[in-house]
């Protein structure tokens, strides 16, 4: 590939260097998923050298063994030697900093005694062994990836990516598991298509074994899927005859059965359909992990690519972070949402992620309606570097962007509620595979430290904040939809926004999330609808004292559903067991007004721990 000028992603602070040398590695051959390997680099000296004080950085991919020096029975031990006889190399661990760093563990190399000239070498053994059994544990995900070399040629500190670093495969493991997806709704007697991924047990897509998936129907007649790429297949033109819901089962051979999602057979078109997404993804232009090596263009294309066919969501965004991306790779963002959104199959949301620390008011993704003329706002900038100074550069851009905070509830990068403007921000993520920001106490909480005292989201409802609530992946991935990895430790599995559309395009979807129409799961695709005298979620309404306040929950859930709880003002009060599938109830708050304005959403919890939650209603006097 044509290099770009600088680094992609987590490394855009490094240039690429010219006549710094070149690097070998052995094996070349791929390793799969999670197994033990070993490997040799040997990187040799290019024409500039490398001074007494320079070095050389080490750094493997994200999620392999962390490297280390010290111990040689533990993993991840490094053995080094340089062909040089007057040169000594001095090892140092860099580690990263939540927040602040965004690369694995590097092993750096310092280069004392005499400088290294053209021809030299040093070697490299990561998860060298006195025994000989390899050991360093490759990555659970499935892709390219890189030993990335970085070389300190004068000893000052500026480092300069090695181009060409050593890259191999990491393919996934047998299939272990049949995962499905199909429309939440559809008109008897029209078609529609389901599809099926094969996932291995670290829910990457699984290339390997003849499988071809059955659908089984109502009536007990089978349907074959057609093999549409490798893991992935797709039944299409399915047709339900009868009004109601149904959970259809899909086998293959040897691997356990699985069901769609609830689909909604309706006798005719709705006024408003449900889609699924993910509207929260890091990628390879930032922080995350892609297939190396990739072109800006690439990682963007595969972001999506894998979004619509292996994840099968309705709608995504690459969220990756503005003040890590370049003009020319924001272009490749708009530029793909526009290349990729087709009405009535899926939609990519213009985005970026604006990225503020604790002091800052923490993270906020910016969303935009349309892909052209679109400005990417950096936070490091001084007349961006604040919330109040983002929205203000966003002037003229009134319901036309979104601004959207999530883990409000870190300690480093979390969000105190000191400003807000409902010209844009108008919702929360609150939850992602980084936990749940909810309130204190909630079910999956932040996997990083977190302060949930006044950083929750209902600390910012109680503010008076009217904001929607949805949920994301953020996966550190490039995968979208189907994803429970951070960059440096596992996590919970990522949620997905859920909203109530007019139209299947982005301005359908748009204004949805504009209206608060939408909800938020910990990615299970449950169907949840919840009114107040009517008013759907995410309605401001006006009652009279002496009004009743009529609230109905509808839902189909993937599992059977636990509890339904109804909250109020960051109260729970009503809360009900249904166990079962399908829950349809009415509840009347005899109690009334409150306060001025009052407020009420609807959590969910199915029995296998998954959750949903509705956007608030707001009831004003």
């Amino acid at each position: 590939m044509t290099a770009p000028q600088r680094g992609i992603g987590a490394l855009r602070e490094f240039f690429y260097g010219e006549d710094i040398g070149q690097a070998t590695i052995e094996p070349v051959g791929p390793i799969t998923v999670g197994r033990m390997g070993k490997w040799r680099v040997t990187y040799e000296v290019g024409t500039r050298g490398i001074s007494q004080g320079g070095g050389l950085r080490f750094t493997p991919p994200n999620g392999f063994t962390t490297p280390q020096f010290e111990d040689v029975t533990a993993t991840g031990y490094c053995k080094f030697r340089c062909s040089n006889g007057n040169v000594s190399l001095v090892p140092s661990l860099v580690e990263p900093v939540l927040g602040y760093t965004f690369l694995p563990a590097s092993l750096d190399l310092k280069v004392q005694g005499s400088s290294l000239l053209e021809g030299d070498f040093i070697e490299i053994e990561y998860g060298w062994t006195p025994s000989g059994i390899p050991g360093v544990q490759a990555q659970f995900l499935a892709m390219p990836v890189e030993f990335t070399l970085s070389i300190d040629s004068g000893g000052e500190s500026n480092w300069e990516l090695l181009l060409d670093s050593p890259t191999f495969d990491v393919t996934p493991e047998e299939p272990s598991f049949l995962w499905v997806t199909a429309p939440a709704q559809t008109v008897a007697g029209h078609g529609f298509s389901v599809r099926a991924v094969v996932r291995d047990c670290f829910h990457n897509v699984a290339t390997t074994g003849a499988f071809i998936p059955k659908l089984q129907l109502p009536d007990e007649s089978i349907v074959p899927f057609r093999h549409e790429s490798p893991g992935i297949f797709v039944c299409e033109n399915v047709v339900l005859q009868a009004k109601g819901v149904h959970r259809l089962m899909v086998f293959a051979d040897d691997l356990p059965s699985a069901h769609t999602p609830p689909i909604r057979v309706l006798e005719k078109a709705p006024e408003r359909m449900l889609l699924f997404g993910d509207p929260h993804c890091m990628s390879g232009l930032c922080v995350g992990e892609y297939p190396k090596p990739s072109s800006a263009r690439e990682i963007v294309e595969y972001v999506h690519t894998y979004a619509r066919d292996c994840a099968g969501v309705d709608f995504a965004a690459c969220t990756s972070l503005g003040m890590r991306m370049g003009e020319a790779e924001w272009k490749e963002v708009a530029d793909a949402a526009n290349r990729f959104s087709e009405a009535g199959r899926y939609v990519a949301l213009p985005a970026y992620e604006w990225f503020g620390m604790l002091e800052q008011d923490g993270n906020k993704n910016v969303y935009f309606l349309d892909d052209q003329d679109i400005p990417k706002l950096d936070s490091r900038s001084s007349d961006s570097d604040h919330p109040e100074k983002l929205w203000k550069q966003l002037e003229g851009f009134e319901g036309r962007a979104l601004t959207i905070p999530h883990h409000s509830v870190s300690a480093v990068i979390g969000t105190r509620w000191r400003c807000h403007d409902p010209r844009f921000q108008r919702l929360v993520e609150i939850y992602s595979c980084w936990g749940n920001s909810e309130a204190s106490g909630c079910k999956r909480p932040l996997v990083n430290p977190a302060r949930y005292d006044g950083q929750s989201v209902q600390d910012a409802l109680e503010k008076g904040y009217r904001l929607g609530i949805i949920a994301g992946s953020d996966t550190h991935t490039s995968q979208p939809g189907f994803s429970n990895r951070l960059r440096l430790k596992n996590a919970w599995r990522g949620g997905l926004a859920c909203v109530w559309t007019e139209t299947f395009d982005r301005k359908g979807i748009f204004m949805a999330l504009w209206e608060r129409r939408c909800y938020g799961t910990t990615g299970a695709r449950i169907i949840l609808e919840f009114f107040l005298n009517k008013a759907p979620m995410g309605s401001e309404i006006k009652l009279d004292e002496s009004a009743a306040r009529k609230l109905k929950v509808r839902a189909e859930a993937c599992s059977l559903v636990q509890k339904v709880v109804i909250i109020k003002n960051a109260r729970e009060i009503h809360v009900t067991e249904p166990n079962q599938e399908s829950v349809s109830f009415e509840w009347i708050d005899s109690k009334g007004k409150e306060h001025e304005s009052d407020y009420y959403y609807v959590r969910l919890i199915q029995d296998d721990g998954e959750m949903a939650w509705s956007s608030p209603i707001w009831v004003d006097a």
